[in-house]
């Protein structure tokens, strides 16, 4: 077997260090930090992100929260990673966590995708 020409190694390894592998720019997650989470959870269910099954969160992470987002699945209250917003596409899943922001509405602070 002969070994790729030199600008071929090159793309290969250009694309493996960027995280490039084959996954169409529609499969991207398209959050902002800071973004209200009410705003990324509308933004999410139009790239087709659907709430986690079975999620049944506590009243007071509800009262936590401010919201009825579906997707909600916990509050810490204390103000580090304060709610965290799970979602499922498929096999892959989806977990955005939020810090308070004015008015107590959630601001998204991170996101974790996985499969």
């Amino acid at each position: 077997m002969a070994a790729a020409p030199f600008p071929s190694r090159v793309l290969v390894l250009l694309a493996l260090l960027s995280g490039t592998t084959g996954v169409s720019a529609a499969q991207e997650v398209t959050l902002v930090p800071q973004q209200p989470i009410e705003q990324a959870d509308a933004s999410l269910r139009t790239q087709g992100w659907e709430p986690a099954k079975d999620l049944a969160p506590e009243p007071m992470d509800r009262q936590l929260a401010g919201n009825r987002l579906q997707s909600l699945s916990a509050c810490s209250g204390t103000g580090q990673g304060f709610c965290r917003y799970d979602y499922q596409r498929g096999v892959e899943t989806l977990a955005v966590i939020t810090v308070p922001g004015p008015a107590a509405h959630g601001l998204v602070l991170q996101w974790i995708q996985g499969r």
